[in-house]
């Protein structure tokens, strides 16, 4: 997906998911836009991409894309890497929560399914669903409004996982 196409993702998805989108300046990415800097479509995202056919040439970091974005670079959070990982992937985890709650899919399964083969969620993983069965839904509900409480609302954990943490219950419990 090109920069351009994020921005209007982002655009988007900010008018109908509100808060839950919040964390980022989407103004950083309408710049790198604006800047020219699409993606490998254009030579350029946060990689210059060589036009040699065949063999993957290696690519290597687009030095602009710091000049863009260093007026957005702030004092950084010192977070440990576990942190980093789950602020980033367990708001798609919520995300996907958010979907069964809704009724956008049907079941666990199907979310776990679709997420693996549609938007490249870690294989290994098993899905979202059995992400957070083998993280805890009350592990899971903790973290998350930990992270809510220390960098906003939109880490807060979707009602569906708070209501089954109260009962220890799983997505895909053992036969």
């Amino acid at each position: 997906v090109g920069m351009d196409v994020a921005a209007h993702v982002q655009e988007t998805l900010s008018g109908d998911l509100g808060v839950r989108m919040q964390g980022g300046d989407s103004q950083a990415l309408m710049d790198l836009v604006d800047a020219g800097i699409l993606g490998r479509k254009s030579g350029a995202g946060f990689y210059l991409y060589p036009k040699t056919k065949g063999k993957k040439a290696k690519r290597e970091e687009n030095p602009e894309v710091k000049n863009v974005l260093k007026k957005y670079m702030r004092t950084p959070l010192k977070l440990e890497e576990i942190d980093i990982q789950q602020r980033l992937a367990w708001r798609f985890v919520n995300e996907a929560l958010f979907c069964l709650q809704d009724g956008v899919i049907a079941n666990p399964v199907d979310g776990d399914i679709g997420a693996v083969f549609g938007v490249g969620f870690p294989p290994f993983r098993g899905g979202p669903f059995r992400e957070l069965d083998r993280i805890g839904a009350q592990k899971y509900v903790d973290t998350m409004k930990s992270y809510a409480d220390k960098y906003g609302p939109q880490f807060e954990p979707a009602q569906i996982i708070v209501d089954m943490a109260k009962e220890n219950k799983k997505f895909h419990p053992e036969n």
